[in-house]
């Protein structure tokens, strides 16, 4: 293999500079004249009738531009009632506290909320239920919204389950999506197990934690054309959104990503349709960002869980059967990751039989979507404390029960296919000296109880396809021109792509994001699918800019074009230098009056990918407070296959990210609704988020197992970090109290509550 030369190097950020100056333009930086604030009226009741809406006090306000209902909202033929996407506004009913049901378009914040004050809304309040088991019962109240659908912002986290039990929703039923995963004979299994594990865990809706909320601006034009700047992770499937609930064509909609603080699986078109409306009736532009209350209320967080889950193995150490139900509460309208939750059950060992039965439940709440690697950290905290109480009742050290027991390539998959190659056993072994470093300190330390915890998991990510162009510009650099939302530093990686591709320094690439209407398209940056999907396409678009490039330098240096080399700023003779032409001059012989030849431009398109899953494992030391029950994260390491790292530098960010966020979930995030469906904790002082006090250094250890068909081997990489973090803080705190708790998040008062009942 050639030896590479950009690609696997630890770049800074291309962007880095434009971000730390204030350069980039987020979504509250946007400013159009004569723009408007846009402010929208929630719910307070989590389900009732709308009997009227009087909006005329309202109306009358000055400085008030527009005020919308649901009467407002167009007719499209292609409006689903039940996706959140689609339900701009509430019509008949509301579903949740909060749930958007009128807007205004004001000249300025104040008079936009004396504008919200001022509208009468009189509910008839239904009776509503909040939690999904309940939900599922006879006789429970039922959520309904015209039909059930999808939601387009969680098609990239569901993976397609073949040769599976599927049923259709019942009538009049809250549960919306139900699936089985069945193999093998379950009841023989546990019969011949001669340890079994069984327990029930909760896990509550956490938030996705981004730093900015949701904010977007909207305008339109003379001929009924539609701009919109907004903070979203994909262009194209907002685009796709707004031409289902406006009915527009997309050569009508224009959507301009701008740079987005944060998103997580939690930012697409939620709020799009509902400031385009308004802008389209006020006649001007409008600009609508949520406030840090309106985002934990109403925008769309991850979904609770109960799971009940019966593990088994025998005195050899050998994993029998898993059986498994899943409830998952996806709020008032579906779209939770319940499908993802009930594979990632079954796939990271060797279960010689399973039976885990998923279901999606509707209740009075904020619906639901992704949050990075959705399901995946639900399954680690059920499924990794039970693999570490069969070891221990089985005398068995907790990671080497695991290494015995680790799928691998071939091994099925609860839905019936063949694991690809994937690097399960490399990240268990990866992680071994951390856990043994471990072993011999002592279990007390400084009156606190220490403890450590190990544990792994995996995700399948999302594929793309994808596109891409490289072009020559005068000053002899290249420009790669995407249709990707840069997240996490993918257009560094990319570039490194192209320029490794072009035989050039990373220097000599300039990434460009374009918008729907000037960019190649390109999925939704997410599902860890951003470098995996688009690398393909990229590399295809340098290649082929060289090609031309060489091909041109050729005719120009009489030579072949196998006889030359592309480096910066020129192309010569390999065998002699002298013999050169600058790319600039390239450039001036492909355009112009007097062009000898057509412009380059590198032209990519890759179909979608080849599974290839990203697994990772953890080990975590805490120390717990006998007293009180606080716990003090004071190690935590994360391997990963990452297959091949574009840049380092920046796959070991993600890692820690992931992990830090992993820790948040374990330890303190929580939406804790009350009896009538609020939200007692709608701000960053009691939404309890890990700052970097709480975190210890977090080490990141590559490991690399090249799989599927990613630019250079690479893989998935933004979202396995996130999973086994959990289920190691977990037992780490079970090592230290000699009790599982079974409620997330760990927290003090349930620390100290076991410990008294122990």
């Amino acid at each position: 293999m050639t030896e590479l030369k950009v690609v696997g190097k630890p770049f800074p950020r291309v962007d880095a500079q434009e971000k730390v100056t204030g350069e980039a333009i987020f979504g509250t930086d946007v400013k159009l004249p004569g723009m408007l604030v846009g402010k929208f009226l929630g719910s307070p009741h989590p389900h009732a009738e709308i009997v009227s809406i009087d909006t005329s006090e309202a109306e009358k306000l000055p400085g008030v531009h527009a005020v919308i209902t649901a009467a407002d909202l167009p007719q499209s033929d292609q409006y689903d009632p039940g996706s959140r996407a689609h339900a701009v506004l509430a019509r008949d009913r509301v579903l949740f506290v909060g749930q958007p049901v009128a807007a205004v378009a004001a000249e300025d914040l104040s008079t936009a909320e004396e504008a919200l004050a001022r509208i009468r809304v009189e509910y008839r309040p239904l009776p509503a239920v909040l939690d999904p088991v309940e939900a599922m019962q006879p006789g429970s109240p039922v959520i309904q919204h015209g039909k059930a659908g999808t939601s387009a912002e969680m098609d990239i986290h569901t993976q397609q389950a073949a040769g599976v039990q599927t049923d259709e929703p019942g009538e009049g039923g809250n549960v919306v999506n139900h699936i089985l995963f069945e193999q093998g004979d379950i009841e023989q299994a546990f019969a011949e197990s001669d340890v079994i594990v069984e327990r029930q865990v909760r896990m509550p809706m956490v938030h996705q934690g981004y730093i900015e909320p949701h904010a977007q601006t909207a305008a339109w034009d003379s001929k009924g054309n539609l701009t919109m700047w907004l903070s979203t992770q994909g262009q194209f499937v907002t685009q796709e959104t707004l031409c289902e609930v406006l009915g527009l064509k997309a050569s009508q909609v224009r959507v301009i990503s701008t740079e987005i603080g944060g998103g997580f699986g939690g930012k697409a078109s939620l709020f799009a349709p509902l400031t385009a409306v308004l802008a389209r009736k006020a006649g001007r532009p409008v600009r609508l960002v949520l406030t840090r209350s309106e985002e934990l209320q109403a925008a769309n967080p991850a979904p609770m869980v109960v799971i009940d889950i019966k593990v088994g193995a025998r005195k050899d150490g050998r994993i029998t059967g898993i059986r498994a139900k899943v409830v998952m509460d996806t709020g008032a309208y579906p779209g939770a990751p319940m499908t993802v939750t009930t594979l990632m059950l079954g796939q990271p060992y060797k279960f010689t039989a399973m039976y885990i039965d998923g279901y999606e439940v509707l209740t009075n709440k904020p619906s639901v979507t992704a949050y990075r690697a959705p399901g995946g950290p639900n399954a680690s905290a059920a499924l990794e404390p039970c693999i570490d109480m069969l070891a221990r009742k089985l005398g068995m050290d907790p990671l080497a029960f695991r290494q015995l027991n680790a799928a691998e390539e071939g091994d099925l998959q609860p839905h019936g296919r063949p694991h690809p190659r994937i690097g399960l056993k490399e990240v268990l072994e990866a992680i071994e000296p951390a856990w043994r470093a471990l072993a011999d300190k002592p279990k007390r330390a400084n009156g606190r109880l220490r403890g450590r915890g190990v544990a792994c998991g995996g995700w399948g990510g999302g594929r793309g396809p994808g596109s891409a162009l490289v072009l020559l510009d005068p000053d002899g650099t290249f420009r790669l021109v995407t249709g990707t939302v840069d997240l996490t530093g993918s257009f560094t990686s990319l570039a490194q792509i192209a320029a490794e591709g072009l035989g050039v320094s990373l220097s000599q690439v300039r990434p460009h994001k374009g918008d729907t209407a000037t960019g190649p398209w390109a999925p939704m940056s997410a599902g860890s699918q951003t470098t995996y999907g688009q690398g393909p396409a990229v590399l295809e678009a340098a290649l082929d800019a060289r090609r031309q490039v060489l091909e041109y330098a050729a005719r120009e240096l009489d030579a072949d074009p196998d006889d030359l080399t592309l480096t910066d700023g020129r192309v010569y003779v390999t065998n002699d230098p002298s013999r050169e032409i600058s790319l600039s001059r390239l450039y001036l012989l492909t355009h112009g009056w007097d062009a000898r030849y057509e412009p380059v431009v590198g032209r990519g398109a890759a179909p979608r990918r080849s599974e290839a899953p990203g697994y990772a494992a953890s080990v975590a030391e805490v120390e717990v407070d006998p007293e009180t029950g606080k716990v003090v994260v004071t190690y935590l390491a994360t391997a990963q296959d990452v297959g091949q790292a574009i840049n380092p530098l920046s796959v070991e960010g993600q890692i820690q990210g992931g992990t830090a966020q992993s820790i948040g979930m374990g330890l303190w995030e929580e939406l804790v609704f009350d009896e009538r469906g609020r939200l007692l904790n709608p701000n960053l002082l009691d939404y309890r988020q890990a700052t970097a006090a709480d975190l210890p250094m977090i080490d990141a250890i590559l490991v690399n197992v090249p799989a599927g068909d990613g630019a250079f081997g690479l893989k998935i990489v933004g979202e396995p970090s996130i999973v086994p973090p959990i289920g190691a803080i977990a037992n780490a705190i079970a090592d230290a109290i000699g009790v599982y708790i079974t409620d997330y998040p760990i927290t003090a008062e349930r620390i100290w509550r076991a410990m008294q009942d122990a």
